[in-house]
């Protein structure tokens, strides 16, 4: 009879010792971060190549934003003067570039990228004209 008492009591012991654990066991917690939301933000891009309708304006332009206000006023405005792109400008060849932030039309960069033209030869050229401008300078 005692044996007996003594099986049940150390069935419940082991019982009572198993239920108290996390399933999975505490290595298997991971807590989620709250704090931190993903970005899903979507970088809109575009370019205004100026090189397809006047082989003398040797610049392409390149829009950046999150803005759609931004990248259709731009396109715009572009297509009037040279050949608008939905993706940024082919930088092969280029001396360098001049970015500015514009803040109005929701917001983004414009990147000035310049080519060998009258004037504008080598990449202190193009160094000059940004500093001069403003803006900062872009290595191809």
């Amino acid at each position: 009879m005692i044996s007996k008492r003594l099986g049940i009591v150390g069935g419940m012991l082991l019982l009572l010792t198993g239920c108290s654990q996390d399933l999975g066991g505490a290595d298997m917690e991971v807590t989620p971060d709250m704090t931190t939301p993903i970005d899903m933000t979507i970088t809109l891009k575009g370019s205004c190549d100026f090189r397809k309708n006047s082989p003398a304006s040797q610049e392409c332009r390149d829009y950046e934003s999150t803005s759609t206000q931004f990248i259709s006023t731009y396109k715009g405005t572009c297509t009037n003067a040279a050949a608008w792109l939905d993706t940024l400008c082919n930088h092969t060849g280029a001396l360098g570039g001049c970015r500015t932030d514009i803040p109005n039309l929701g917001g983004g960069t414009l990147t000035q990228w310049y080519f060998t033209q009258s004037g504008i030869m080598t990449q202190a050229d193009v160094q000059a004209k940004c500093t001069t401008g403003g803006q900062t300078f872009v290595a191809p």
